[in-house]
């Protein structure tokens, strides 16, 4: 992976957000030249942007940002620039829809202009209403679907219009770096903090809903791994194929806490989640290494919220 990344030229959507700058880190560390297109709006974060990489301020819903990129080969386009958690769409519908179509029509039909190679971040929220395992081939229930899901559906269709796209379900990211997002942040990274302030954490439910919790570091060295390889398939899961319920989450917060905080149980919203793991058997045929631990990744997120705090 080093040799083909090493002095490759990307591009990176979203790259001052929650996924996008642990990726252009990554990228940077590999010696790639990087250039981001963001606009600086939701969860993002110049300051926390390596200084090589090349910052091109706009919005992808502007087809004419992509000719202030440098006039030259480019190996790799990473597509993350889109609205990335369901509260988004349901505040603010229209703007949302247009980020997340509109920006990934122009980006895509660029990369195909200049042939470059497309990957795009998708979502395990896809897999709605159905039971685990999820697998890429599953049959969706489109009536489970809320408005996000729907739009990285679409997104997921127009991808296939084109050659040379891989689009990534990621499940339930989480992990340093998401205190831009507020209280759009992950539930892991939620209750991490409001549990390090000895706060309680809000649980839709009973707190028996399960959810397959993946670490920021893996989901960075899946989408490196896949890129520099030939895939042969439209999207692919990037999960762990392991979950936790939410009351456990909050035990196992409170054991590395060392304290006894009870969470505030709330009803749940219509078209709650109630699982989500990911079948990772495609997965694996590209990706052999072992994903980080709920604990570790607990403790790693943990650790950096202290340091914020």
């Amino acid at each position: 992976m080093k040799d083909v990344l090493k002095y490759s030229t990307c591009i990176v959507t979203g790259g001052a957000g929650f996924i996008g700058k642990h990726l252009v880190r990554q990228l940077i560390q590999k010696k790639s030249r990087v250039y981001i297109i963001d606009n600086f709006s939701f969860g993002s974060d110049l300051t926390a942007l390596p200084k090589q990489a090349g910052i091109i301020r706009g919005d992808v819903r502007d087809k004419n940002i992509f000719r202030k990129l440098p006039r030259q080969n480019y190996h790799f386009f990473f597509h993350l620039a889109a609205p990335s958690t369901t509260a988004l769409f349901k505040n603010n519908l229209t703007d949302c829809l247009d980020t997340a179509i509109t920006g990934f029509i122009n980006a895509v039909s660029f990369a195909h202009s200049q042939h470059i190679k497309f990957y795009y971040a998708s979502s395990g929220s896809l897999y709605s209403g159905i039971d685990p395992l999820h697998a890429e081939n599953s049959v969706l229930n489109l009536s489970a679907l809320n408005q996000y899901a729907r739009a990285k559906l679409i997104t997921e269709q127009i991808a296939g219009l084109y050659p040379n796209t891989l689009g990534f379900r990621i499940l339930a990211g989480y992990g340093p770096g998401e205190e831009k997002k507020g209280k759009y942040a992950s539930v892991v990274y939620e209750f991490c903090r409001k549990m390090s302030q000895t706060k309680p954490p809000i649980v839709w439910g009973n707190g028996s809903q399960r959810r397959d919790f993946i670490f920021i570091a893996d989901i960075i060295d899946v989408i490196l791994n896949l890129a520099v390889q030939k895939v042969n398939h439209p999207v692919i899961n990037v999960g762990t194929g392991d979950d936790i319920s939410f009351n456990d989450l909050v035990l196992l917060l409170n054991k590395q806490l060392k304290k006894n905080i009870k969470p505030v149980y709330r009803p749940t919203p219509p078209s709650y989640l109630k699982r989500t793991i990911a079948d990772t058997t495609l997965l694996k045929k590209y990706y052999h290494k072992p994903f980080t631990d709920i604990v570790s990744g607990v403790q790693k997120t943990l650790a950096a919220i202290n340091k914020v705090l």
